[in-house]
């Protein structure tokens, strides 16, 4: 565990709240097997899968801030939003429940998949008050109805993305250039991110301009909601940017405009949860050649994307930017019951077949 983030020392930074949750840094390292396969061999990867013992994924490094400043304010609720399987929500049940906080996870449609399923049922089995909402305006109306009725309630936004949360991913940009600087890995020229509530690309990005790093971005749209845009990218930035000012006077001359963002948008397929065949395959690949698990959506479709990438271009080194969590939950998920869901949840999930195994068996299949 750190006594405290990269960030704090290279700018001396003070009065920003923080806590110690995730193991880092995260290791970074070659994927020889994998590029072998995709005729490129200049790719790496950055495991913030690993990024925890409990729940690990790119959250973790967000809820350093958020986290503290929950417990800073003496709050007793974390309340947060999310697609029905969304891996934020999980995240913030398992540790903010480790610090003593209780989640309420207020949860709208998306489609139904096995990973949908099971984080779920995870949320439920780690104590999560599921709030079912179904649309955005329901979340809302909800959220008012909790805010309402509990004392001390922290809101935490989709993905723990604001100017707090994004500080984890500028610290995160240190932690690569330090791990470059001793020669762990090269310094990448392509880093391949999914963007879906932009906090994580808009941390990496403006980490990227204090460090004067040359380095390309490149984020992979996974969600059609409003949010993911590049406008947005930017005003959280900005703002992270603006909040290291008010606590340090060593922050660089440096403002984050539209024209420094790259944001793919070709592999979001049918919408956000929507497995797509590229994105399958990509998971596939990745765990045959070198054991390591994706989902279907958000780091597989960004996999998919780097894949094309990198056999047009030819272009390295190419960093592959893990944010899922690689916790094995498997003994837990024995126990699944999805009785024990919330009655409107159950009766989705009963009504419609896990739209990813019909189409990871076949590819299963191809790939023997």
């Amino acid at each position: 565990m750190r006594d405290k983030p990269w960030i704090f020392e290279e700018y001396e930074v003070e009065g920003i709240p923080w806590i110690s949750i995730g193991n880092f840094p995260t290791r970074l390292h070659k994927l020889s097997s994998f590029g072998e396969a995709v005729g490129f061999e200049d790719i790496w990867i950055k495991r913030d899968d690993q990024s925890s013992e409990k729940y690990g994924g790119n959250k973790i490094r967000k809820f350093e801030f958020v986290l503290a400043d929950a417990l800073e304010k003496r709050k007793k609720w974390i309340i947060t939003f999310g697609g029905l399987g969304s891996n934020q929500t999980l995240a913030m049940t398992i540790h903010a429940k480790d610090h003593g906080l209780k989640t309420i996870a207020v949860l709208v449609d998306q489609p139904i998949t096995r990973h949908v399923i099971e984080n779920l049922w995870l949320m439920y089995y780690f104590g999560a008050h599921i709030s079912y909402a179904g649309n955005t305006l329901m979340a809302v109306l909800k959220t008012m109805w909790h805010y309402l009725t509990k004392r001390g309630v922290y809101m935490v936004p989709v993905g723990a993305s604001n100017a707090l949360g994004t500080l984890g991913y500028v610290d995160a940009m240190i932690e690569l250039k330090r791990q470059v600087d001793s020669g762990e890995a090269p310094m990448p020229k392509y880093i391949f991110v999914a963007v879906g509530s932009c906090g994580t690309y808009a941390g990496l990005l403006l980490g990227k301009k204090l460090l004067d790093l040359d380095v390309e971005i490149r984020g992979v749209k996974v969600t059609q909601m409003k949010m993911t845009n590049v406008k947005n990218i930017v005003e959280l930035a900005n703002g992270a940017l603006n909040l290291l000012r008010e606590h340090s006077r060593d922050i660089p001359d440096v403002e984050v405009s539209e024209k420094d963002v790259i944001l793919e948008e070709n592999y979001l397929g049918a919408g956000y949860g929507f497995p797509t065949l590229e994105g399958l395959k990509a998971i596939l690949l990745l765990e045959k050649t070198e054991h390591i698990d994706l989902e279907p959506v958000y780091t597989g479709k960004t996999l998919a994307a780097l894949i094309d990438f990198v056999k047009k271009e030819n272009d390295g080194p190419v960093l592959f930017w893990n944010t899922f969590s690689s916790v094995d939950f498997s003994d837990t998920l024995k126990k699944l019951d999805i009785q024990k869901l919330p009655r409107k949840i159950r009766k989705l999930i009963e009504r419609e077949k896990p739209l990813d195994e019909k189409m990871m068996k076949e590819l299963k299949l191809k790939f023997k």
